[in-house]
Protein backbone atom coordinates (compact mmCIF):
# COMPACT_ATOMS: atom_id res chain seq x y z
CA UNK A 1 0.00 0.00 0.00
CA UNK A 2 1.12 3.52 -0.29
CA UNK A 3 3.60 5.27 2.27
CA UNK A 4 1.13 8.18 2.28
CA UNK A 5 -1.76 5.90 3.68
CA UNK A 6 0.50 4.26 6.40
CA UNK A 7 2.94 7.26 7.72
CA UNK A 8 2.08 10.78 8.01
CA UNK A 9 1.98 13.42 11.08
CA UNK A 10 0.63 13.21 13.95
CA UNK A 11 -2.39 14.18 15.03
CA UNK A 12 -2.25 17.24 17.48
CA UNK A 13 -4.72 17.39 20.47
CA UNK A 14 -6.39 20.84 20.72
CA UNK A 15 -5.56 23.61 23.35
CA UNK A 16 -9.42 22.72 24.56
CA UNK A 17 -8.05 18.76 25.33
CA UNK A 18 -6.20 20.30 28.41
CA UNK A 19 -9.80 21.41 30.52
CA UNK A 20 -10.88 18.05 28.71
CA UNK A 21 -8.11 16.24 31.18
CA UNK A 22 -8.79 18.35 33.87
CA UNK A 23 -12.23 17.00 33.81
CA UNK A 24 -11.07 13.18 32.96
CA UNK A 25 -8.34 13.51 36.49
CA UNK A 26 -11.13 14.66 38.64
CA UNK A 27 -13.18 11.90 37.25
CA UNK A 28 -10.56 9.71 37.91
CA UNK A 29 -9.57 11.35 41.57
CA UNK A 30 -13.03 11.25 42.52
CA UNK A 31 -14.35 7.64 42.55
CA UNK A 32 -10.77 6.51 44.00
CA UNK A 33 -11.10 9.04 47.26
CA UNK A 34 -14.44 8.00 47.38
CA UNK A 35 -14.02 4.21 47.70
CA UNK A 36 -11.44 4.66 50.10
CA UNK A 37 -13.84 6.70 52.37
CA UNK A 38 -16.55 4.46 51.77
CA UNK A 39 -14.03 1.27 53.03
CA UNK A 40 -13.13 3.69 55.81
CA UNK A 41 -16.53 4.31 56.63
CA UNK A 42 -18.68 1.31 56.02
CA UNK A 43 -15.36 -1.11 57.41
CA UNK A 44 -15.18 -3.67 54.76
CA UNK A 45 -11.87 -4.44 56.55
CA UNK A 46 -13.16 -4.05 59.61
CA UNK A 47 -11.26 -2.48 62.74
CA UNK A 48 -12.77 -3.88 65.69
CA UNK A 49 -13.14 -1.22 68.50
CA UNK A 50 -14.04 -2.10 71.87
CA UNK A 51 -16.57 -4.43 70.64
CA UNK A 52 -19.08 -6.36 73.21
CA UNK A 53 -18.57 -10.72 73.69
CA UNK A 54 -21.45 -12.79 72.90
CA UNK A 55 -22.19 -14.25 76.27
CA UNK A 56 -24.12 -17.03 76.88
CA UNK A 57 -26.92 -15.30 78.77
CA UNK A 58 -27.22 -12.82 75.80
CA UNK A 59 -27.75 -15.56 73.14
CA UNK A 60 -26.91 -15.80 69.55
CA UNK A 61 -26.06 -12.16 68.08
CA UNK A 62 -28.22 -11.12 65.51
CA UNK A 63 -26.55 -10.93 61.53
CA UNK A 64 -27.07 -7.49 60.22
CA UNK A 65 -29.00 -7.59 56.69
CA UNK A 66 -26.41 -7.57 53.67
CA UNK A 67 -25.35 -4.30 53.19
CA UNK A 68 -27.02 -2.81 49.41
CA UNK A 69 -23.79 -1.32 48.20
CA UNK A 70 -20.96 -3.99 49.29
CA UNK A 71 -17.88 -4.83 47.68
CA UNK A 72 -19.19 -6.54 44.18
CA UNK A 73 -20.93 -2.82 43.80
CA UNK A 74 -17.82 -1.21 44.73
CA UNK A 75 -16.07 -3.47 42.13
CA UNK A 76 -18.95 -2.40 39.48
CA UNK A 77 -19.79 1.00 39.77
CA UNK A 78 -16.64 2.44 41.40
CA UNK A 79 -13.57 0.28 40.25
CA UNK A 80 -13.91 -0.38 36.87
CA UNK A 81 -14.71 2.74 35.18
CA UNK A 82 -12.55 4.90 37.94
CA UNK A 83 -9.89 2.45 36.21
CA UNK A 84 -10.58 3.60 33.18
CA UNK A 85 -11.40 7.29 33.08
CA UNK A 86 -8.04 6.84 35.36
CA UNK A 87 -6.21 5.13 32.52
CA UNK A 88 -7.45 7.55 29.43
CA UNK A 89 -6.90 10.73 31.26
CA UNK A 90 -3.51 8.99 31.80
CA UNK A 91 -3.31 7.84 27.85
CA UNK A 92 -4.33 11.54 27.08
CA UNK A 93 -1.83 13.33 28.96
CA UNK A 94 0.97 11.12 27.62
CA UNK A 95 0.04 11.64 24.13
CA UNK A 96 -0.62 15.48 24.62
CA UNK A 97 3.24 15.80 26.64
CA UNK A 98 4.25 13.74 23.91
CA UNK A 99 2.91 15.88 20.63
CA UNK A 100 3.74 19.32 22.42
CA UNK A 101 7.62 17.23 22.28
CA UNK A 102 7.81 16.56 19.38
CA UNK A 103 6.71 19.90 18.39
CA UNK A 104 8.97 21.41 20.11
CA UNK A 105 11.65 19.49 18.78
CA UNK A 106 11.03 20.34 14.99
CA UNK A 107 10.95 23.81 15.49
CA UNK A 108 14.08 23.64 16.92
CA UNK A 109 16.10 21.59 14.79
CA UNK A 110 13.25 21.47 11.30
CA UNK A 111 12.88 18.16 11.42
CA UNK A 112 12.79 14.98 13.78
CA UNK A 113 16.55 14.68 15.05
CA UNK A 114 19.07 11.65 14.42
CA UNK A 115 19.41 11.19 18.05
CA UNK A 116 15.88 10.61 18.84
CA UNK A 117 15.66 6.92 17.36
CA UNK A 118 12.79 7.70 15.84
CA UNK A 119 10.36 4.64 14.09
CA UNK A 120 8.09 5.52 11.75
CA UNK A 121 5.24 2.98 12.96
CA UNK A 122 3.14 1.73 10.11
CA UNK A 123 -0.59 0.12 10.79
CA UNK A 124 -1.04 -2.71 12.85
CA UNK A 125 -2.87 -5.65 12.69
CA UNK A 126 -6.27 -6.33 15.35
CA UNK A 127 -5.95 -9.02 17.76
CA UNK A 128 -7.22 -12.61 16.12
CA UNK A 129 -9.95 -13.17 18.56
CA UNK A 130 -13.79 -12.49 18.57
CA UNK A 131 -13.76 -8.89 19.25
CA UNK A 132 -10.70 -8.50 16.57
CA UNK A 133 -13.33 -10.23 13.69
CA UNK A 134 -15.93 -8.18 14.89
CA UNK A 135 -14.29 -4.76 14.69
CA UNK A 136 -12.86 -6.05 11.35
CA UNK A 137 -16.75 -7.44 9.61
CA UNK A 138 -18.12 -4.05 10.71
CA UNK A 139 -15.01 -1.95 9.01
CA UNK A 140 -15.34 -3.88 5.90
CA UNK A 141 -18.80 -4.50 5.79
CA UNK A 142 -19.50 -0.58 6.54
CA UNK A 143 -17.09 0.58 3.91
CA UNK A 144 -18.60 -2.31 1.36
CA UNK A 145 -22.10 -1.43 1.57
CA UNK A 146 -21.14 3.02 1.36
CA UNK A 147 -19.45 1.77 -1.80
CA UNK A 148 -22.12 -0.86 -3.18
CA UNK A 149 -19.89 -3.77 -3.70
CA UNK A 150 -21.70 -7.29 -2.89
CA UNK A 151 -25.09 -8.35 -2.32
CA UNK A 152 -26.55 -6.44 0.67
CA UNK A 153 -28.44 -9.60 1.96
CA UNK A 154 -25.05 -11.57 2.17
CA UNK A 155 -22.82 -8.27 3.80
CA UNK A 156 -25.57 -7.73 6.25
CA UNK A 157 -25.75 -11.49 7.13
CA UNK A 158 -22.17 -11.51 7.90
CA UNK A 159 -22.16 -8.38 10.20
CA UNK A 160 -25.13 -9.73 12.33
CA UNK A 161 -23.82 -12.90 12.67
CA UNK A 162 -20.07 -11.45 14.08
CA UNK A 163 -21.70 -9.26 16.12
CA UNK A 164 -24.40 -11.93 18.04
CA UNK A 165 -20.90 -14.23 18.22
CA UNK A 166 -19.52 -10.93 20.13
CA UNK A 167 -22.51 -10.79 22.52
CA UNK A 168 -22.79 -14.37 22.77
CA UNK A 169 -19.41 -14.12 24.23
CA UNK A 170 -20.02 -11.26 26.34
CA UNK A 171 -23.64 -13.31 27.72
CA UNK A 172 -21.41 -16.15 27.98
CA UNK A 173 -18.72 -14.96 30.05
CA UNK A 174 -21.07 -12.92 32.24
CA UNK A 175 -23.22 -16.09 33.04
CA UNK A 176 -20.42 -18.21 33.47
CA UNK A 177 -18.92 -15.34 36.25
CA UNK A 178 -22.49 -15.07 37.77
CA UNK A 179 -22.95 -18.80 38.12
CA UNK A 180 -19.03 -19.12 39.77
CA UNK A 181 -20.02 -16.41 42.09
CA UNK A 182 -23.19 -18.20 43.42
CA UNK A 183 -22.52 -22.35 43.63
CA UNK A 184 -18.54 -22.00 43.26
CA UNK A 185 -17.01 -18.32 45.21
CA UNK A 186 -19.91 -18.33 47.75
CA UNK A 187 -19.61 -21.49 49.14
CA UNK A 188 -15.77 -21.53 49.16
CA UNK A 189 -15.97 -18.15 51.17
CA UNK A 190 -18.73 -19.72 53.70
CA UNK A 191 -17.15 -22.92 54.27
CA UNK A 192 -13.56 -21.14 55.02
CA UNK A 193 -15.05 -18.68 57.63
CA UNK A 194 -16.13 -21.82 59.00
CA UNK A 195 -12.49 -23.28 59.02
CA UNK A 196 -11.75 -20.08 60.58
CA UNK A 197 -14.43 -19.45 63.23
CA UNK A 198 -13.89 -22.91 64.36
CA UNK A 199 -9.73 -22.16 65.04
CA UNK A 200 -10.62 -18.89 66.20
CA UNK A 201 -12.91 -20.22 68.95
CA UNK A 202 -10.74 -23.00 70.04
CA UNK A 203 -7.42 -21.06 70.22
CA UNK A 204 -8.82 -18.16 72.23
CA UNK A 205 -9.86 -20.80 74.54
CA UNK A 206 -12.94 -22.05 73.40
CA UNK A 207 -14.62 -19.61 75.91
CA UNK A 208 -17.20 -17.33 74.70
CA UNK A 209 -16.37 -14.52 76.92
CA UNK A 210 -12.52 -14.09 74.83
CA UNK A 211 -14.36 -14.15 71.67
CA UNK A 212 -17.02 -12.31 69.35
CA UNK A 213 -18.88 -12.37 66.47
CA UNK A 214 -18.03 -10.48 63.30
CA UNK A 215 -21.09 -9.20 61.19
CA UNK A 216 -21.32 -12.40 59.19
CA UNK A 217 -21.46 -14.40 62.43
CA UNK A 218 -18.46 -16.13 62.94
CA UNK A 219 -15.82 -16.03 65.87
CA UNK A 220 -12.67 -14.02 66.59
CA UNK A 221 -10.63 -13.81 69.25
CA UNK A 222 -11.18 -10.61 71.28
CA UNK A 223 -7.64 -10.12 72.89
CA UNK A 224 -4.42 -11.60 71.99
CA UNK A 225 -3.80 -12.14 75.55
CA UNK A 226 -6.26 -15.13 75.36
CA UNK A 227 -4.47 -16.80 72.43
CA UNK A 228 -2.86 -20.26 73.65
CA UNK A 229 -0.75 -21.84 70.82
CA UNK A 230 -1.37 -24.91 72.64
CA UNK A 231 -4.94 -25.47 71.93
CA UNK A 232 -3.65 -26.47 68.54
CA UNK A 233 -4.31 -29.78 69.84
CA UNK A 234 -7.27 -29.97 71.19
CA UNK A 235 -8.42 -29.64 67.40
CA UNK A 236 -9.12 -32.38 64.84
CA UNK A 237 -6.21 -33.67 62.56
CA UNK A 238 -8.87 -32.59 59.93
CA UNK A 239 -9.33 -29.44 61.49
CA UNK A 240 -5.48 -28.69 61.68
CA UNK A 241 -4.90 -29.56 58.01
CA UNK A 242 -7.94 -27.25 57.44
CA UNK A 243 -6.86 -24.37 59.43
CA UNK A 244 -3.14 -24.78 58.01
CA UNK A 245 -4.39 -24.61 54.51
CA UNK A 246 -6.09 -21.38 54.69
CA UNK A 247 -4.38 -19.27 52.03
CA UNK A 248 -3.69 -16.45 54.17
CA UNK A 249 -1.68 -18.99 56.53
CA UNK A 250 1.03 -19.33 53.58
CA UNK A 251 1.78 -15.99 51.81
CA UNK A 252 4.97 -17.68 49.98
CA UNK A 253 2.65 -18.94 47.90
CA UNK A 254 -0.93 -16.56 47.97
CA UNK A 255 0.95 -13.68 46.77
CA UNK A 256 2.62 -15.26 43.84
CA UNK A 257 -0.57 -16.81 42.73
CA UNK A 258 -2.40 -13.87 43.09
CA UNK A 259 0.10 -11.78 41.09
CA UNK A 260 0.16 -13.77 38.09
CA UNK A 261 -3.71 -13.96 37.99
CA UNK A 262 -3.91 -10.49 38.39
CA UNK A 263 -1.07 -10.14 35.79
CA UNK A 264 -3.23 -11.94 33.22
CA UNK A 265 -6.14 -9.91 33.92
CA UNK A 266 -4.23 -6.36 33.16
CA UNK A 267 -2.48 -7.98 30.23
CA UNK A 268 -6.05 -8.39 28.63
CA UNK A 269 -7.21 -4.99 30.12
CA UNK A 270 -3.92 -3.44 28.51
CA UNK A 271 -5.12 -5.06 24.91
CA UNK A 272 -8.46 -4.19 25.27
CA UNK A 273 -7.26 -0.15 26.15
CA UNK A 274 -4.20 -0.13 23.48
CA UNK A 275 -7.50 -0.97 21.05
CA UNK A 276 -9.33 1.99 22.34
CA UNK A 277 -6.27 4.03 21.94
CA UNK A 278 -5.56 2.91 18.36
CA UNK A 279 -9.21 3.06 17.39
CA UNK A 280 -11.11 5.95 18.87
CA UNK A 281 -8.06 8.17 19.66
CA UNK A 282 -5.15 7.32 16.78
CA UNK A 283 -7.92 6.87 14.38
CA UNK A 284 -9.07 10.27 12.48
CA UNK A 285 -12.87 10.69 13.17
CA UNK A 286 -14.80 11.03 9.19
CA UNK A 287 -18.38 12.00 7.85
CA UNK A 288 -18.78 9.12 5.64
CA UNK A 289 -17.30 5.08 6.18
CA UNK A 290 -16.63 5.58 2.19
CA UNK A 291 -13.61 7.28 3.44
CA UNK A 292 -12.47 4.59 5.98
CA UNK A 293 -10.44 2.08 4.27
CA UNK A 294 -7.72 2.04 1.80
CA UNK A 295 -7.23 -1.22 0.04
CA UNK A 296 -3.73 -2.66 0.17
CA UNK A 297 -2.29 -5.75 -1.61
CA UNK A 298 -4.33 -8.75 -2.01
CA UNK A 299 -7.02 -9.00 0.74
CA UNK A 300 -5.07 -6.20 2.74
CA UNK A 301 -7.42 -3.23 3.89
CA UNK A 302 -5.65 -0.21 6.00
CA UNK A 303 -8.50 1.42 7.96
CA UNK A 304 -8.01 5.34 8.00
CA UNK A 305 -10.78 6.59 9.52
CA UNK A 306 -14.07 5.90 11.25
CA UNK A 307 -17.12 7.55 11.90
CA UNK A 308 -18.10 9.12 15.28
CA UNK A 309 -21.01 6.66 15.21
CA UNK A 310 -19.20 3.34 14.30
CA UNK A 311 -16.54 4.57 17.01
CA UNK A 312 -19.16 4.99 19.89
CA UNK A 313 -20.31 1.19 18.29
CA UNK A 314 -17.04 -0.44 18.97
CA UNK A 315 -16.75 1.15 22.26
CA UNK A 316 -20.12 0.14 23.70
CA UNK A 317 -20.11 -2.97 22.16
CA UNK A 318 -16.17 -4.10 21.98
CA UNK A 319 -14.31 -2.23 24.65
CA UNK A 320 -16.50 -1.14 27.37
CA UNK A 321 -18.51 -4.15 28.47
CA UNK A 322 -14.33 -6.09 27.80
CA UNK A 323 -13.13 -3.82 30.51
CA UNK A 324 -15.80 -4.34 32.92
CA UNK A 325 -15.94 -8.32 33.16
CA UNK A 326 -12.11 -7.96 33.27
CA UNK A 327 -11.99 -6.07 36.64
CA UNK A 328 -15.11 -7.91 38.22
CA UNK A 329 -13.15 -11.32 36.76
CA UNK A 330 -10.39 -9.88 38.66
CA UNK A 331 -11.76 -9.11 41.89
CA UNK A 332 -13.96 -12.36 41.81
CA UNK A 333 -10.67 -14.54 40.90
CA UNK A 334 -8.78 -13.01 44.08
CA UNK A 335 -11.86 -13.54 46.58
CA UNK A 336 -12.32 -17.60 44.97
CA UNK A 337 -8.44 -18.15 45.53
CA UNK A 338 -8.45 -16.78 48.82
CA UNK A 339 -11.38 -18.65 49.77
CA UNK A 340 -9.63 -22.06 48.54
CA UNK A 341 -8.69 -24.23 51.70
CA UNK A 342 -6.08 -26.27 49.86
CA UNK A 343 -2.78 -25.54 48.24
CA UNK A 344 -2.74 -27.94 45.22
CA UNK A 345 -6.89 -26.83 44.33
CA UNK A 346 -4.90 -23.46 44.72
CA UNK A 347 -2.67 -23.70 41.96
CA UNK A 348 -5.40 -25.77 40.20
CA UNK A 349 -8.48 -23.08 40.29
CA UNK A 350 -5.77 -20.14 39.31
CA UNK A 351 -5.76 -22.44 36.18
CA UNK A 352 -9.42 -22.64 35.58
CA UNK A 353 -10.08 -18.77 36.05
CA UNK A 354 -7.96 -18.37 32.65
CA UNK A 355 -10.63 -20.37 30.93
CA UNK A 356 -13.11 -17.75 31.21
CA UNK A 357 -10.87 -14.80 29.96
CA UNK A 358 -9.68 -17.27 26.70
CA UNK A 359 -13.48 -17.65 25.65
CA UNK A 360 -12.89 -14.96 23.24
CA UNK A 361 -9.81 -16.31 21.64
CA UNK A 362 -11.77 -20.31 21.93
CA UNK A 363 -14.86 -18.97 19.89
CA UNK A 364 -12.89 -17.53 17.25
CA UNK A 365 -10.15 -20.48 16.45
CA UNK A 366 -14.02 -22.73 16.47
CA UNK A 367 -16.66 -20.50 15.07
CA UNK A 368 -15.33 -18.29 13.07
CA UNK A 369 -15.31 -18.56 9.77
CA UNK A 370 -11.65 -18.86 7.76
CA UNK A 371 -12.54 -16.06 5.44
CA UNK A 372 -13.54 -13.59 8.07
CA UNK A 373 -9.86 -14.70 9.99
CA UNK A 374 -8.31 -13.82 6.69
CA UNK A 375 -10.44 -10.96 6.90
CA UNK A 376 -9.41 -9.68 10.59
CA UNK A 377 -5.64 -10.92 9.85
CA UNK A 378 -5.79 -8.47 6.91
CA UNK A 379 -7.23 -5.66 8.49
CA UNK A 380 -4.87 -3.04 9.75
CA UNK A 381 -5.55 0.23 12.02
CA UNK A 382 -3.42 2.43 13.10
CA UNK A 383 -0.76 2.06 15.79
CA UNK A 384 -0.54 4.00 19.14
CA UNK A 385 1.25 7.14 17.30
CA UNK A 386 2.84 7.60 14.30
CA UNK A 387 6.20 8.61 14.78
CA UNK A 388 7.53 6.94 17.94
CA UNK A 389 10.70 8.33 19.31
CA UNK A 390 13.11 6.75 21.95
CA UNK A 391 12.03 7.81 25.35
CA UNK A 392 11.27 6.77 29.05
CA UNK A 393 7.52 6.04 27.87
CA UNK A 394 8.27 3.87 24.95
CA UNK A 395 11.05 1.69 26.84
CA UNK A 396 10.20 1.54 30.44
CA UNK A 397 6.32 2.18 30.73
CA UNK A 398 5.04 -1.49 30.38
CA UNK A 399 7.19 -2.47 33.42
CA UNK A 400 4.64 -0.16 35.09
CA UNK A 401 1.94 -2.68 35.32
CA UNK A 402 3.89 -5.46 37.05
CA UNK A 403 4.03 -2.36 40.16
CA UNK A 404 0.45 -2.34 39.42
CA UNK A 405 -0.32 -5.81 39.65
CA UNK A 406 1.67 -6.01 43.02
CA UNK A 407 -0.28 -2.84 44.29
CA UNK A 408 -3.51 -4.41 43.60
CA UNK A 409 -2.55 -7.91 45.23
CA UNK A 410 -1.26 -6.34 48.67
CA UNK A 411 -4.08 -3.52 48.59
CA UNK A 412 -6.60 -6.62 47.95
CA UNK A 413 -4.94 -8.83 50.84
CA UNK A 414 -4.39 -6.53 53.29
CA UNK A 415 -7.71 -3.71 52.52
CA UNK A 416 -10.13 -5.08 50.06
CA UNK A 417 -10.43 -8.74 50.77
CA UNK A 418 -13.95 -9.22 52.76
CA UNK A 419 -13.45 -13.48 52.68
CA UNK A 420 -12.29 -13.42 56.22
CA UNK A 421 -13.08 -10.01 57.89
CA UNK A 422 -10.47 -9.16 61.07
CA UNK A 423 -7.89 -11.82 59.84
CA UNK A 424 -5.94 -12.15 63.01
CA UNK A 425 -3.02 -13.58 60.96
CA UNK A 426 -2.49 -15.93 63.92
CA UNK A 427 -2.45 -19.12 61.92
CA UNK A 428 0.90 -19.01 59.89
CA UNK A 429 3.59 -19.05 63.16
CA UNK A 430 0.81 -22.01 64.71
CA UNK A 431 1.52 -23.94 61.49
CA UNK A 432 4.93 -23.79 61.11
CA UNK A 433 5.63 -27.52 62.64
CA UNK A 434 2.72 -28.91 61.67
CA UNK A 435 3.20 -28.25 57.64
CA UNK A 436 6.47 -29.22 58.03
CA UNK A 437 5.48 -32.28 59.24
CA UNK A 438 3.59 -32.68 56.58
CA UNK A 439 5.75 -31.88 53.69
CA UNK A 440 8.27 -34.29 55.16
CA UNK A 441 6.03 -37.19 55.65
CA UNK A 442 5.67 -37.55 59.33
CA UNK A 443 2.27 -35.81 59.85
CA UNK A 444 -0.24 -38.09 62.32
Amino acid sequence: WPQQHCGGQDRQLPAEMKSFFVALLALAVAPVVGHLGFLGSHHLTRDVADPAPPTPQAGAQALPPKPFFGAQELVLFIIAPGTAILSLAFVIFIRSMEAQHSERTERAAGEWHEDLEVVEREPENLDEDVYGAGIATLVRDSYSLVEGKGELTLRVSRLASSFLLMAFVVFLQIFVISQMQALVASRAVTEIRQIYGRYEFVMYGADVTHNYLTPNGFPRGLDKQYFDMSNFARLTDEEKDLACNIPFSQMQILVPILFIWTLTIVADLRRCGDLFVRLILSTPSITSMKDAVVEGEGECEIVVGLTKEVKALLALTCMIPRWIIDVYLLWLGCRWLCATPNFGDLLLNSVALEFIVLLKDTLFIGVVPDRNKRATQNTLIQPWQKKEPANYRVFLSAFLLVFVSFSWVFYYIYRFQAVLPDYRWDVHEVCQNYVASITSGKAR
